[in-house]
């Protein structure tokens, strides 16, 4: 009976542990970081970059690293996306972008700038460890 009960606390213990560790992020050196705001969603890894967007998407192909005051720049592309099907002869431009923000704790801002000041995105606010709230214009 001793030998059922210990079996049955293992078991126990071992789900509980499994269960408790799946909704936590992954905060070992070199784990993705994901951010997330409205209309954003950032993931930053050790090799790039990427960035999804309402109608658009980034990346940057080196790891972004914040100085002592949480300042990041870093240069990439912006892809403008829209809806409906991507033709043959007029596929997306992806065009040069500096990707510009400030961590503060668990906030960031960030801005895209662009050499074309009218396809400019609006500035955003990201927090760390949250999935963006995006909605594909596609």
């Amino acid at each position: 009976m001793k030998r059922i009960q210990f079996v049955v606390l293992t078991i126990a213990a071992l789900l509980f542990g499994i269960c408790t560790s799946l909704g936590q992020a992954d905060n070992s050196p070199g784990a993705p970081q994901v951010w997330g705001g409205a209309s954003v969603s950032m993931v930053m890894s050790s090799e790039n970059t990427t960035f999804e967007f309402d109608c658009a998407q980034g990346v940057v192909v080196s790891p972004i690293k914040p100085d002592a005051n949480g300042n990041l720049t870093a240069m990439g592309t912006y892809t403008p996306q829209r809806g409906g099907p991507v033709k043959k002869d007029s596929p997306p431009d992806d065009l040069p972008a500096t990707y510009k923000g400030t961590i503060h704790g668990n906030s960031m801002t960030l801005e895209i700038l662009l050499a074309d000041k009218a396809q400019q995105p609006p500035l955003l606010t990201l927090k760390r460890g949250e999935a963006g709230r995006v909605t594909k214009c596609r």
